[in-house]
Formats: C-alpha cells, sequence, structure tokens
C-alpha cells in the first residue's frame, strides 16, 4: 500500500490491466471501514481507498458555509490523474460515501464502469413532505444547538440503536466527537444537492444496490427511490442494519465481490 495524497490510500494489482475499484465510506467513518474487503480485493484489482474531507487522514473541509459533495471530488480526480490510469472505474460506496458515488457517475466526474452501493444517503431524492424526509430532517434539527457529543449521540444511535455511542469505548467516543462538524457537513450537503431522480436515471452503468433488513425508513426511502430509477440496478437485501458493511462485512463483502467480478 502507498498513499497518494493525504487521506487517500493505493494498492496496485499485479497486472497493469487489471479492474480498479474506488472505495468511499460512511460519514463518521474512514477508509478503514474497507480493512477486510480491501484484503479481499488486493493484489486482482488496483484498490484506492479514500478517506473522505474531515475523516481518517485527509484534509478537513476547506469551507463549512454551503458546503457541498462537489467539495469531496478533486482530491479524488486529481489522485487517478496521478496513477494515470486509463480503464474505467468500479465505485463502492456506504452511505454519504454512496451518495458521491451516484454523484461521480451521474455528472461523469469520472470514467465508470460500474456501482457498487450500500444505502447511499441520497436524502435529496425524497419528496419534502415524504415519510423519509421528515425523518431525517426531524434527526438533522435534533443536533442544532446541541454540543458535539450530544450530537453525536444522536446521530450514531440513529443509525444503529439507543445506547449506542455510549457503550463505545472512550477512545472511540473521542474521535466521533471530534468529527462532528464534518457530520453536520455532509448532511448539509445530502440534503441540498442539485441532482435529481431525472439525473441519476443517466446512470447506465450497471448498479449493485444494497440495502439492510433493519435499516432506517429514510435509508429505505432512498433505496426504493434509486431503485425505481436507475436503468441497470440489481437489488439484494443483507440481514444488517445501515451500518452492514461495517457490521456484517461476512454477509456483504461476498455480494460486492462478486458483483465487481461479473461486471469486470
Amino acid at each position: 500500500m502507498k498513499d497518494l495524497a493525504d487521506g487517500i490510500h493505493y494498492w496496485p494489482a499485479k497486472s497493469a490491466e487489471a479492474g480498479v475499484v474506488v472505495l468511499l465510506h460512511s460519514s463518521q467513518s474512514a477508509s478503514s471501514q474497507w480493512r477486510e474487503l480491501i484484503q479481499q480485493l488486493a493484489g486482482s484489482t488496483h484498490v484506492i481507498a479514500v478517506d473522505l474531507l474531515g475523516y481518517g487522514k485527509a484534509p478537513a473541509a476547506k469551507s463549512s458555509a454551503h458546503f457541498r459533495l462537489e467539495q469531496e471530488i478533486p482530491r479524488i480526480k486529481e489522485s487517478l490523474e496521478k496513477l494515470d490510469i486509463s480503464q474505467p472505474v468500479t465505485l463502492i460506496g456506504h452511505s454519504y460515501g454512496g451518495a458521491l458515488a451516484l454523484k461521480l457517475a451521474a455528472e461523469q466526474w469520472l470514467d465508470v464502469h460500474s456501482l457498487a452501493l450500500y444505502e447511499p444517503v441520497s436524502f435529496h431524492v425524497l419528496p419534502e413532505d415524504s415519510p423519509g424526509m421528515l425523518e431525517i430532517r426531524e434527526v438533522s434539527e435534533a443536533m442544532h444547538g446541541k454540543d458535539a457529543t450530544e450530537c453525536t449521540r444522536h446521530f450514531v444511535d440513529y443509525w444503529n440503536q439507543a445506547g449506542y455511542f455510549d457503550a463505545l469505548p472512550a477512545k472511540i467516543q473521542g474521535l466521533m466527537v471530534g468529527q462532528a462538524a464534518k457530520v453536520a457537513l455532509d448532511f448539509d450537503a445530502l440534503l441540498n444537492e442539485p441532482l435529481t431522480l431525472d439525473d441519476y436515471q443517466q446512470v447506465h452503468q450497471p448498479v449493485l444496490l444494497l440495502t439492510g433488513e433493519y435499516t432506517r425508513r429514510s435509508a429505505k426511502a432512498v433505496v426504493r427511490a434509486l431503485a425505481a430509477t436507475l436503468p441497470k440496478v440489481q437489488e439484494r437485501e443483507v440481514a444488517a442494519g445501515h451500518m452492514g458493511p461495517l457490521t456484517h462485512p461476512v454477509e456483504v463483502n461476498p455480494l460486492i465481490t462478486d458483483f465487481i467480478k461479473g461486471a469486470l
């Protein structure tokens, strides 16, 4: 493994002509969430794992005013250009990273071959008065005016279960609390992204769309909307929640690796 830039890590394949995957993680996480998947792909595939802004070893977001998904893109593009990669890439994204992957494909920021997405939280595709949108706006608004610890507890427990944050080791809690400001920016970007379902209908690449059986209403609503929109989509459900790639990698990773093999 070598670092291409702060927070962007690269595992070259044995063959220069091998396929390329780009891994994009969820909010309140880092590229290390894909550790087991990287081990399975490394050697046979060029693997690029990205720490998104404000997470892992990545720099902080430069602006907190009107932060948007587009601000995540230059580092990713520059890293691929640095590697002089000519073949199309497969994007693997979870939650916030899944929403970013869809934007990269819809707006053709990268030459994308296929996408494997676990619950991309593209909340902006939901109608304002829909139950899913009302739920996620309630989560976002409940974090306003709270200190970083309370915000983090609310966010983490929503995507897991009540009491989850308090049960974590103090060191992990501290790391998460330190990322609370970026989580707020992520919410802003996801809720205010200008792309629409009509835009996502132009994503003609094969898409594997994974969802957890025990996930939240907001995430399920986004998956349903995208599944009805994306032209070449395969849907699979996992007996997990929204954090399935971290909590149930044994179930999630084979679905991703099988899809990649078939797509490439």
